[in-house]
C-alpha cells in the first residue's frame, strides 16, 4: 500500500536561508508515514486491538533539493520490509513536476504501549501485509551510527522544555534535528542526514551535546549526563 498527501510549502516550515527547515522536512515525511499507519488495513487494526505502537529507531534523508515558499509537493510512503519486530519504508517528496527532492529510509521497532518494551507481531499479521518494493536510487546505510574516534567538542547543556515534546510525551524526533542544526556551520549545504534514536527524552530532561567534526560531516551526540545517548544525528556536507 502507498499512502500520499499533497502540502504547500509555507513560511512556518522555512528557515533564514529561504528554504525548508531540515526538521520541517521530516516533520512531512512522519506526517505521511503515521497517516499511511492509521489507514493500513491490517497493521491500523492490531495496533487498537493490542495497544502495540511503532516506535522511530532510525532515519535517513538523502536530500536532492530543498522545496522552497509555496512550493507544492507530493509526499508518498510505502512499507518494502516487515518482520515480527521491525518494519521498514522509504517516504518520498516529490516536486509538482514529479522531481524527487528528497529520498528517506526509516526504521522502527514494534513496542507495547503498556510497558514500553519491544514486542513480537503474530507472523500471521505480518504475512497479511503488501509489501511495495524499495526504492532503488538511494544508499542504504547502516542504521547505526559510530562515533568519529576524534575528541568531540561538548556544549552547555540544553533543559527539554514543554515545547520539544509531543503526544507520545517524549522529543519528537524532528525535535532533535532543531537541536542539533544549531552545531551545523554558518551557510552548510548538506546532502544526507542520517539519525539514531535510542532512549526518548522527556520534559525536563538534560541534553548534552558532543559534536564531532569530520572533513565533510558533523555528528552531534545527545546525551544524558550518564553518557547514554538520547540521539545521534550526523551530517554529510557537500
Amino acid at each position: 500500500m502507498i499512502y500520499e498527501m499533497k502540502r504547500t510549502v509555507r513560511c512556518s516550515h522555512i528557515g533564514e536561508d529561504g528554504q525548508m527547515r531540515n526538521s520541517a522536512l521530516v516533520d512531512f515525511l512522519q506526517d505521511c508515514s503515521l497517516k499511511h499507519l492509521e489507514n493500513e488495513p491490517v497493521i491500523s487494526p492490531f495496533f487498537e486491538q493490542t495497544g502495540c505502537i511503532m516506535f522511530l529507531i532510525s532515519r535517513q534523508l538523502d536530500i536532492v533539493r530543498k522545496p522552497k515558499l509555496d512550493d507544492n509537493v507530493t509526499v508518498k510512503t510505502w512499507c518494502y520490509e516487515l518482520n515480527r519486530l521491525y518494519g521498514f519504508r522509504n517516504t518520498v517528496i516529490y516536486s509538482q513536476d514529479g522531481e524527487i527532492l528528497i529520498k528517506s529510509i526509516a526504521g522502527g521497532c514494534f513496542i507495547d504501549s503498556s510497558n514500553m518494551r519491544t514486542t513480537k507481531v503474530p507472523q500471521e499479521v505480518i504475512d497479511r501485509v503488501k509489501l511495495e518494493n524499495k526504492l532503488e536510487d538511494i544508499e542504504y546505510t547502516s542504521r547505526k551510527i559510530v562515533l568519529p574516534e576524534c575528541e568531540p567538542v561538548v556544549y552547555e547543556p540544553i533543559k527539554i522544555n514543554r515545547c520539544f515534546i509531543d503526544m507520545n510525551r517524549h522529543v519528537n524526533n524532528a525535535r532533535y534535528l532543531d537541536m542539533t542544526d544549531e552545531f551545523l556551520p554558518d551557510n552548510a549545504c548538506v546532502k544526507r542526514i542520517r539519525s539514531e534514536y535510542k532512549l526518548p527524552a522527556k520534559r525536563d530532561s538534560i541534553v548534552i551535546p558532543r559534536v564531532f567534526t569530520g572533513a565533510d560531516t558533523v555528528t552531534v551526540d545527545l546525551s544524558a549526563p550518564n553518557n547514554k545517548s538520547y540521539a545521534v544525528v550526523e551530517y554529510t556536507l557537500e
